[in-house]
């Protein structure tokens, strides 16, 4: 139990720093940071039952094609997300796409509109993608949590074993030759890493039948500020360059 309270702790302060480095000055110890601290909890406690994000459980039949699969999405039930959401985002793109993108969870405005990545980060996104000459009507984006957590923190463990099985399903539906993880959470889900993304990046990994590519979620390139963000976009620009070349192999 120590043990736990001290990397709780150690969760709570590498946050606070965070902040700070984002200019903070002053934390209300309202409904945002209590939702984090009651979810620091929450994952520590149930870490211990993680084991392959392969052993969570499909219950989807196997004839499930996308429209079936997003209607099981809707009306899903299986943790505690669907009692506080507008809609579900199931995710959007042709059903051949090359390509899929996923990210961690939607935000505020997707959870409004019911599609992803349509706030400040799904712009930069597009930005991101047109910069490479790839385009979004011909792109799936997804999001390993079809439903927003509270104040857009990370999906808990019992969410993720919700939900992961959708988006497994919808990847091996559409079998794309490419996978383009956004952020650290989607690229752990996805590659079963506990490593940060600093060291994910840069390079493909394989999923199925699939290479995986990972790069910084548009809206943590949004939320630095001064040099760290150039710096970040930097690499962000290299491991997009990375991208180019794989998906050229597939237009």
């Amino acid at each position: 139990m120590k043990k736990e309270i001290v990397n709780i702790m150690n969760d709570i302060s590498s946050w606070l720093r965070y902040q700070k480095q984002l200019g903070v000055e002053s934390i209300s110890m309202g409904s945002e940071l209590s939702s984090f601290l009651n979810h620091a909890v929450q994952s520590k406690a149930s870490s211990q039952k993680l084991t392959s994000i392969n052993e969570y459980k499909d219950e989807i039949p196997a004839e499930t094609d996308l429209a079936g699969l997003r209607r099981i999405v809707e009306n899903c039930k299986k943790c505690e997300l669907y009692k506080k959401r507008r809609n579900t985002v199931f995710g959007e793109g042709p059903e051949n796409a090359k390509m899929v993108l996923v990210g961690e969870a939607p935000g505020k405005e997707e959870d409004i509109q019911g599609r992803p990545f349509v706030g400040p980060s799904g712009k930069l996104l597009t930005d991101m993608l047109n910069a490479i000459n790839i385009f979004r009507k011909d792109v799936f984006i997804t999001s390993v949590i079809k439903c927003r957590p509270p104040c857009n923190r990370t999906p808990g463990h019992e969410e993720i074993a919700a939900c992961f099985p959708f988006l497994r399903h919808q990847l091996r539906l559409i079998n794309p030759p490419i996978i383009l993880a956004l952020g650290l959470v989607a690229a752990q889900i996805l590659l079963n890493e506990k490593a940060p993304l600093k060291s994910l990046r840069g390079r493909f990994h394989q999923w199925d039948n699939a290479r995986v590519m990972v790069i910084y979620h548009p809206a943590y390139l949004l939320r630095l500020k001064g040099s760290q963000q150039l710096d970040c976009k930097r690499v962000a620009w290299h491991d997009l360059q990375i991208l180019e070349k794989e998906y050229d192999k597939y237009r």
